[in-house]
């Protein structure tokens, strides 16, 4: 017993996860990116509600930029606040073809993904989540990394939804108590306690009861939580109550609810994390730009390729890869620099992360650099072999 407890143990410091206890451990769904260990900063992603509109439809073409997007910054994992396929109605044999649909879009991702239940998972059937439950694990629980805590929660346990009652209301109390010494506490769920659209909870859409609400609420300001995110509502919405921010980034894909001007617009958080600061961005998609210059094919041993930020916000990219012909890693050279209107040339730092055998002959390698918000940067790799 003791070897088995401390093979566990050594698993957790493995994946990079630190030592801090949860009885209930909730998992990445793409099991072959791993969670790497922190170096202390560190960002981490959040988004949700990119279900296709009808069962019968495609993925969102803006879901599948957003994730082409986060791959590229590469944070150190990916959040989903839930709904992330259709779920409701249709043969179960459908309802299962949709969650393969979903694990094959997630699947290629280097960063570590995880999925917060929402309505759409569970389709509003016990018999759907018993059987996302075998597929995905714990539909609640927590993990910690670096000095942070984060706790994910299922705000649609059948005959509860729309509330945190029971037996998880009792596990949400106990393992806020277990790690209230975390530097930095994140609550992860569906529906938000405080709607952007429906703010006397009178409607029985977002979360439903405004006594548990409160409740959660008084629980979340005992214990310090730094930040509330959920989605469920198809917009993004920041509010602080008692000095806990509460997000609804419910912008994923899925069809809109409101005017831009109200929130409703596409939408993924960056979150920052250095010591206790936290700080969030809203990037919009299609606002992170890699265009190829020449090369990277695999066979050119010179690659030049143009990466632009149009957003307002500056984004460090982890994960720009570019296709060579295969050599040692210290074979490969990278260089950064943008242009001026006047013809100036100024040099930008880059480095070189990573370099994968793709078994053919070529090398994936993988290029970090940051770039300012509304700034435009050339980046060439060249292999000396």
């Amino acid at each position: 017993m003791k070897r088995l407890i401390f093979i566990a143990v050594l698993l957790i410091f493995s994946a990079g996860i630190s030592s801090a206890f949860t009885d209930r451990p909730f998992t990445h769904l793409n099991s072959t990116a791993q969670i790497q260990p922190s170096t202390g900063e560190f960002t981490f992603a959040v988004f949700g509600d990119f279900r296709p509109s009808r069962r019968d439809r495609p993925y969102p073409e803006a879901f599948l930029k957003m994730l082409n997007e986060m791959n590229i910054i590469s944070p150190s994992f990916i959040l989903s606040i839930g709904d992330a396929y259709y779920g409701y109605g249709g043969s179960f044999q459908r309802f299962k073809n949709e969650i393969d649909y979903f694990l094959s879009k997630i699947k290629p991702l280097d960063t570590p993904f995880f999925n917060v239940i929402g309505n759409h998972e569970v389709g509003g059937s016990i018999e759907r989540e018993n059987y996302i439950k075998k597929r995905f694990g714990n539909l609640y629980g927590s993990f910690d990394y670096a000095n942070s805590h984060f706790i994910m929660l299922d705000t649609d346990e059948t005959g509860k939804e729309g509330t945190i009652q029971g037996e998880q209301l009792a596990w949400l109390e106990k393992d806020l108590a277990s790690n209230k010494d975390a530097e930095n506490i994140f609550v992860f769920m569906h529906r938000p306690l405080f709607s952007g659209i429906n703010g006397d909870l009178n409607k029985g859409k977002s979360f439903k009861d405004r006594s548990n609400r409160d409740a959660l609420h008084r629980l979340f300001k005992k214990y310090r939580v730094k930040a509330v995110f959920a989605g469920h509502e198809h917009l993004f919405n920041e509010t602080v109550k008692d000095g806990i921010k509460y997000f609804i980034t419910g912008g994923g894909g899925s069809p809109l609810y409101e005017s831009p001007s109200k929130g409703g617009f596409f939408h993924y958080l960056i979150v920052r994390v250095k010591d206790k600061d936290v700080s969030v961005d809203v990037i919009a998609p299609y606002n992170l730009h890699v265009r190829n210059i020449s090369g990277n094919d695999g066979f050119e041993q010179r690659a030049e390729i143009e990466v632009s930020n149009t957003s307002h916000s500056n984004i460090y990219l982890k994960n720009i890869i570019l296709k060579m012909p295969r050599a040692d890693a210290d074979k490969f050279k990278v260089a950064a620099f943008s242009i001026s209107s006047k013809g100036q040339i100024k040099e930008h730092q880059a480095k070189i992360s990573g370099v994968k055998d793709n078994g053919d002959g070529t090398v994936t390698v993988s290029i970090e650099t940051r770039l300012q918000r509304k700034e435009l940067i050339r980046i060439v790799l060249e292999a000396d072999i």
